[in-house]
């Protein structure tokens, strides 16, 4: 009996660790977004806040309020609109597959044609399940939101290429297929990654392995 007791919970044990396996690889690639390629040594990136931030906090408040709301996960993407309605149908159906960062050049950046700036970022939450890829950027010198569409969408090695008029506030946007990998998908609200159903699962079988065990020591 003891050794069928300690080889259910064993296996159940499993079933756990196998689920925060699971969510920890999730969770690693919540809202990420570093800089690759030529933009390395050039650019810099800070998650977006107020102290990141404080001359938009000042004149902006509301859209400081909302970059903020977003990121914690407190308001949807799709609420960005209540401060740009003309981008509603461009945001319905869309998750963020990162935050909200600000990008900062570095020594002028990278500079092309007219003066607009080259970047490259690497998205690990990009996938072949993501499709209408743009950056959410609100422009701080001309106090507009925007949908930038990336001059390039790397799916191979989760990159993108884009090019800005100015830089400040930008996060990585798109739409998540139905067959989108769990393990790396965004929720509506933040973009953060999920592993939730996992560890139900692994919740519901431990309890079934601990009534079944129950109901087996009180029949012996």
């Amino acid at each position: 009996m003891r050794k069928k007791l300690f080889g259910t919970i064993l296996a159940a044990a499993l079933i756990v660790s196998q689920a925060v396996a699971v969510f920890a690889a999730g969770e690693s690639k919540t809202g990420e977004m570093t800089l690759v390629g030529d933009s390395v040594g050039w650019y810099e990136l800070k998650e977006a806040s107020a102290d990141v931030l404080p001359d938009l906090a000042a004149s902006a408040p509301e859209v400081m309020a909302k970059i903020e709301a977003v990121n914690s996960g407190a308001e949807t993407l799709q609420s960005v609109a209540d401060l740009a309605p003309e981008l509603a149908d461009d945001l319905e159906g869309k998750v963020m597959l990162t935050k909200f960062f600000d990008l900062i050049p570095i020594n002028g950046g990278v500079q092309v044609e007219g003066g607009k700036y080259k970047v490259n970022l690497s998205v690990p939450a990009l996938s072949e399940n993501v499709s209408e890829v743009g950056l959410l950027h609100y422009s701080t010198g001309r106090s507009v939101w925007e949908i930038v569409e990336p001059e390039n969408v790397d799916y191979t090695n989760k990159e993108v290429t884009v090019i800005f008029e100015d830089l400040s506030p930008v996060a990585v946007i798109g739409k998540v297929s139905g067959g989108a990998d769990a393990s790396v998908g965004t929720s509506p609200k933040t973009g953060m990654t999920y592993g939730w159903a996992a560890w139900l699962g692994a919740a519901v079988v431990l309890g079934a392995a601990g009534t079944a065990v129950y109901r087996k020591a009180r029949h012996e």
